[in-house]
């Protein structure tokens, strides 16, 4: 499932322009960075990078998932028979406590007719 998110998320994923640009600006503030370092603090630089790329493709495909999930939960409802009624939904719950509450005072004699 991962596998086949990522393949979809490459096939409609855009990016504007403006984050290209702010890669270019990142690549050219890492490289003038690194230029100033010594090779060990270069190398603990490097893996900053890379931790920060990896969180941050983590969380780009998590957001896609959850927009894809939500996509296909409003394809659904869209697609049910008859269609999907919050304020029907809300009715149907009233009756059924109002039904629960009258059962549950039935034991005491009195009894309630609808």
């Amino acid at each position: 499932m991962y596998d086949y998110m990522k393949a979809l998320q490459r096939q409609f994923e855009t990016k504007p322009r403006s984050i290209q640009e702010l890669a270019d600006e990142i690549s050219q503030a890492h490289k003038e960075l690194s230029s100033r370092l010594t090779k060990e603090d270069q190398r603990l630089l490097l893996r900053l990078v890379d931790m920060e790329d990896n969180m941050r493709g983590v969380a780009t495909l998590h957001s896609f998932v959850c927009g894809y999930r939500l996509a296909c939960g409003i394809h659904k409802e869209l697609a049910e028979e008859p269609t999907y009624s919050f304020a029907k939904e809300e009715e149907e719950r009233a009756r059924q406590s109002t039904r629960s509450q009258h059962e549950g005072g039935a034991g005491d004699g009195s009894q309630i007719k609808e």
